[in-house]
């Protein structure tokens, strides 16, 4: 006895192939999952642009407010302590983040 379908008929097998029934994740699936991931990196990249945006201005307004603190300084008025100051702050500001975003941005 061959068994519990002795004395049965039994249908004939139907094999399909190809894939018209099979699901695969593959191609769309990865895609959504990898989608929260790109819009992520994506955000970061423009936050560091603008960033760098800022500090091109920064760096350059601190260059504008030294020419004309040399400028005034060369014509015989006495330097303003604040603004000499705020350009100090600027440039320390600015050039790091610059030097770093190139290294970081064109480099690796």
């Amino acid at each position: 006895m061959p068994g519990p379908m002795h004395g049965r008929l039994r249908a004939p097998r139907v094999v399909r192939r190809g894939s018209g029934n099979l699901y695969s994740p593959g191609g769309c699936g990865c895609a959504l999952l990898m989608a929260p991931v790109m819009a992520l990196g994506v955000g970061i990249t423009l936050a560091l642009l603008g960033m760098a945006v800022i500090a091109v201005v920064g760096l350059v307004v601190a260059i504008a407010l030294t020419v004309r603190e040399v400028g005034r300084a060369r014509s015989g008025l006495p330097v303003r302590t604040g603004f000499v100051v705020l350009i100090g702050i600027l440039y320390l500001a600015c050039i790091p983040y610059l030097v770093a975003f190139a290294l970081f941005w064109f480099v690796d």
